[in-house]
């Protein structure tokens, strides 16, 4: 099942309440009426847990016990945790998150190590991250210090870098999609320790399904849009970049200005995140494999 993850935190929104004073039902059931995304950490003398949120149901939860820490998750772990909350000794920390980050902490909650204690000196980090794409590997990176302090972790899906946090040394994590590539070069050049996981895990909400069952039904007709679409883009973007390369007399000039443009645009297109991989432009010839509506695409590109 493998071993604790380093977990995220973000924003604050509760800090050391005590569970003598606090009735933890009433909690979980003021945080579903506000929509609540993010994390709430139990923690006991011997027995401690966080349980993952997702608006206001909660989504899945890990527990270490007694006091050789044993690990349980998923729905034991909620469980243990609820009974837990009735002790008087415990501090509860509430921390808000995005529903996406939530969810892609919590589904690899369940995992199992690949490489434990790979090290710079002597892996090829940006080599490691090639292989994982060409296994469209599903699960994370744990990043640290030669000196074992934790740097960050990278989450994979489908083998393509999705997300990561870094743990500073004061404040909450940090998490940017878009500082990966600068993140491994760090890494790379001051030397880093790291391990690699393969997740296996599960969230236990039903919703996901429902939504999972929504996205799957097929549009009539859009396929045939977007076919016509694409080849109007292609013959704009090629004569984008001939008039660029041709007037700069730089060959690359306008893939680089395009590349810093999709980066811009990610944030409200995620499709065009160069990371993701769904659009890329080259050679004068669009590729695109990701699965959405004409006008989005449109706005998009």
């Amino acid at each position: 099942m493998g071993e604790t993850m380093i977990f995220p935190r973000g924003e604050v929104l509760h800090k050391n309440l005590s569970t003598a004073f606090t009735d933890f039902p009433a909690l979980l059931s003021t945080l579903k009426t506000g929509d609540f995304n993010g994390i709430i950490e139990v923690e006991f003398p011997d027995n401690k847990g966080i349980i993952f949120v997702d608006s206001g149901e909660i989504i899945n939860a890990e527990a270490k016990i007694g006091t050789d820490s044993k690990r349980i998750i998923g729905k034991e772990a909620i469980q243990t945790l609820m009974t837990l909350s009735n002790q008087k000794d415990g501090v509860i920390n509430i921390y808000r998150m995005s529903p996406e980050r939530v969810a892609i902490v919590a589904v690899n909650l369940q995992h199992e190590i690949l490489f434990k204690g790979l090290s710079t000196d002597f892996t090829r980090l940006d080599r490691l991250l090639l292989k994982l794409r060409e296994d469209k590997h599903n699960g994370f990176i744990e990043v640290r210090t030669k000196e074992h302090q934790a740097m960050g972790v990278l989450f994979l899906e489908g083998g393509e870098p999705v997300e990561m946090f870094t743990t500073p040394e004061s404040g909450p994590s940090v998490f940017g999609r878009k500082s990966i590539p600068i993140f491994v070069e760090n890494a790379i050049k001051q030397g880093a320790i790291f391990d690699v996981y393969k997740s296996q895990g599960k969230i236990f909400k039903k919703e996901i399904k429902e939504v999972k069952e929504v996205k799957e039904k097929k549009v009539p007709g859009r396929g045939e849009e977007l076919k016509e679409l694409i080849p109007i883009l292609q013959e704009i973007l090629s004569q984008a970049e001939k008039l660029v390369d041709g007037a700069s007399r730089k060959k690359g000039l306008f893939n680089k200005i395009f590349k810093e443009s999709l980066i811009e645009k990610s944030e409200e297109f995620t499709f065009l995140d160069p990371f993701a991989g769904e659009f890329e432009y080259r050679e004068g010839t669009i590729h695109f494999t990701g699965k959405l509506e004409q006008k989005i695409l449109r706005r998009g590109s």
